[in-house]
């Protein structure tokens, strides 16, 4: 998938596990539900995609766009984010669990309103 554009397809509910989704233009696409555990995003443009639900469990999402991206309810234990996750609509019920964020990034996603609720998968607070 790497360097394509996938934007507005539907991904939801697939197994893409260590797929390379590299420089990928995915606007409003659906991973919703997805396994995509260990896929690389590296610098994909993710605008408005929906991430709701899915498995992102040691994914890396470094220099992405993610302007109003969905990560409502996902498992992203020690997923890679750059600063962009703040540009994201909703973190609402996702697990962070050892998650790699900017240093400088940390406090500011603690900070925001949607940063509360339980992951219905882990049971972790968000």
């Amino acid at each position: 998938f790497a360097g394509i554009d996938i934007s507005g397809q539907d991904f939801s509910k697939g197994n893409y596990k260590g797929k390379d989704f590299t420089q990928v233009i995915a606007k409003s696409t659906n991973f919703g539900k997805s396994n995509l555990k260990g896929c690389r995003f590296y610098k994909a443009y993710l605008v408005r995609a929906d991430f709701s639900g899915a498995d992102l469990r040691g994914a890396s999402l470094e220099d992405t766009s993610m302007d109003e991206a969905l990560l409502k309810d996902t498992v992203a234990v020690g997923a890679y984010f750059s600063a962009s996750i703040m540009d994201t609509l909703t973190v609402e019920n996702a697990d962070f669990t050892d998650a790699q964020f900017p240093i400088k990034t940390l406090p500011l996603l603690c900070e925001r309103s949607d940063a509360t609720g339980t992951n219905p998968v882990t049971g972790v607070d968000t």
